[in-house]
């Protein structure tokens, strides 16, 4: 009797979020140690930060410590190496990637995301009137053909796109700025460079889970030559986005060899707009008011990339971003990129909160 009571009471055992759970000890994980999917609640809008850094999310509505945001398929997913160096396999796989973007009615949407790649891309900026209704839609107008293609939170998976806080004013604005960099007639040359750096500072590197095939048999990768050491590398990383950064690569001219990463590089049509935000320098008081500050000066969002034990829900090469904190309606997402590039100019808050100023400037 007292062994059966004993399995008994094992076996309806509960844990506490703070308890360390043993995966060896238990079949099943603990519904105690899983999150919830986002809600089907609006998650984000999309709004201008300013000239200089572009695009920016903000919550659409106030978000708890913890709570997964939204859940996202990748937009473009093309080859990986940690430098973009100017690799041809790569150059063309990114550029092949940006045309299947663009292909079957989604050019509107995706040209008006990123819209500096567009215009060194060949395509114009496009009117408020072409935008506006883009940039507000909220859900996808079932009656009218092709509106999903249109749609800014067509590849969300939970979570909601909840239109825009962009005004007409803050747009020309912006796209008068951009107009400067259209080239007019782009060769090939000047559209591989461009997606090079495109997705130098704006993918996500997502580690691949399963082996990409040889060169030769991908229709738009040309045949291998002898294979080359493989580039060491790490997952979830998102390289710096800056505004300053031109392209200094040019075009490989050896012949291209196999890909050997074992990464992909993915954009996000939203995941891939939220801002960086330099985590605050450590402090050595203990005070509790200075232990907030630096909490709230620093980025309030977190991601991840494929399943994991708390996000089991996510699947492999889509991102799920979790609130670190409370976050307000109206707040900007942002979250630290990790990385700096020499010459990176950083316009991040807590940046302009430090006495010194530019964090990313001091590392």
């Amino acid at each position: 009797m007292m062994a059966n009571t004993h399995r008994s009471k094992k076996q309806t055992r509960t844990f506490s979020e703070d308890e360390e759970f043993d995966a060896a000890k238990q079949a099943k994980l603990p519904p105690i140690f899983l999150r919830n999917v986002p809600k089907d609640a609006p998650a984000v809008r999309i709004g201008l930060v300013g000239a200089g850094v572009g695009y920016g999310l903000f919550a659409a509505r106030d978000l708890t410590q913890d709570e997964f945001i939204f859940h996202e398929a990748p937009l473009m997913t093309a080859l990986f190496n940690e430098k973009f160096s100017a690799d041809a396999s790569l150059m063309h796989s990114q550029h092949q990637a940006y045309k299947a973007a663009l292909a079957d009615g989604g050019q509107d949407v995706v040209t008006l995301a990123f819209p500096m790649l567009a215009a060194r891309s060949g395509f114009p900026p496009a009117s408020w009137e072409e935008a506006e209704p883009i940039f507000s839609a909220e859900s996808v107008e079932p009656d009218v053909t092709g509106s999903r293609k249109k749609f800014f939170g067509k590849n969300l998976l939970h979570g909601r796109f909840a239109g825009s806080i962009i005004t007409r004013e803050e747009y020309e604005t912006y796209v008068a700025g951009v107009s400067e960099m259209l080239i007019a007639n782009p060769t090939e040359e000047d559209r591989q460079k461009a997606c090079l750096e495109f997705f130098k500072h704006y993918a996500f590197q997502v580690k691949r889970t399963t082996a990409i095939p040889p060169a030769s048999d991908i229709p738009h990768l040309p045949s291998p030559s002898p294979p080359v050491s493989p580039t060491i590398v790490t997952t979830n990383t998102l390289s710096p986005i800056s505004s300053s950064s031109t392209a200094s690569a040019s075009l490989s001219t050896s012949t291209p060899s196999t890909p050997t990463t074992n990464s992909d590089a993915c954009i996000y049509l939203l995941g891939s707009l939220v801002n960086h935000c330099c985590t605050s320098p450590s402090s050595s008081s203990s005070s509790a008011y200075v232990t907030r500050k630096r909490t709230e000066r620093g980025p309030n969002c977190e991601w991840r990339i494929g399943a994991s034990g708390l996000a089991h829900f996510v699947k492999p090469k889509h991102i799920c971003v979790q609130a670190k904190r409370d976050i307000i309606e109206g707040e900007q997402l942002t979250w630290d990129y990790g990385k700096r590039e020499k010459g990176f100019v950083c316009e991040c808050a807590t940046c302009r909160d430090t006495f010194m100023g530019y964090c990313c400037g001091m590392l």
